[in-house]
């Protein structure tokens, strides 16, 4: 049930939001992902004249492991580096902005490593993926029913919600790719 829910949400992703509710704008399919408007962000990715990322891609390849770069129907309120303000100088993830508490999908197959509430991060879930390849949910919300370390879990799956637990000032998704305990960013991993 959660995963056609997940396909659905992908397939009619709104590419577009405002740094507070307000009402969604028509936009591209899933196919795109966009800054999230009337928000500043220091570190922003190359975007179009929509604020659509530019050369997105909604999976990544990355040690054999297929990965989704953007794991829930969000637009990115800050992006992965340096950053002026905030918490803290260095990104180490995306933060993907939902305005309410949205469902977060498995970024891709693997095993669930914690489910655990981290200084900082908030309510939080850790999935490896194999050959030292991990993904990281932090603010979450709530976690999904049953979700527990050891969990066989598939790409798409519904793993939580998303939150402002930890450190957070609005209900978003801060999602994290690690690759042999190094954080990489996760809108260009594996990008040749």
């Amino acid at each position: 049930m959660y995963r056609a829910a997940a396909v659905l949400v992908l397939l009619n992703f709104i590419g577009a939001c405002a740094s507070a509710p307000s009402s969604p704008s028509s936009g591209p399919a899933f196919s795109s992902l966009a800054l999230c408007s009337g928000v500043s962000i220091s570190n922003a990715p190359a975007t179009d004249g929509a604020r659509r990322i530019v050369g997105y891609d909604p999976q990544a390849t990355v040690k054999g492991a297929t990965l989704w770069r953007a794991p829930v129907e969000a637009c990115v309120s800050s992006g992965y580096g340096p950053r002026r303000g905030g918490a803290g100088s260095f990104h180490h993830g995306v933060d993907l902005y939902t305005g309410r508490p949205a469902p977060i999908f498995a970024g891709g197959d693997g095993v669930v490593a914690a489910v655990e509430s981290l200084r900082g991060y908030g309510k939080t879930v850790l999935i490896r993926h194999g050959r030292g390849v991990e993904t990281r949910y932090a603010h979450l919300s709530a976690y999904a029913p049953g979700l527990k370390r050891g969990k066989r879990i598939s790409m798409g799956e519904y793993i939580g919600r998303t939150g402002d637990t930890g450190n957070a000032t609005a209900v978003h998704l801060h999602y994290e790719i690690l690759v042999d305990g190094r954080h990489h960013n996760p809108l260009t991993v594996g990008q040749r």
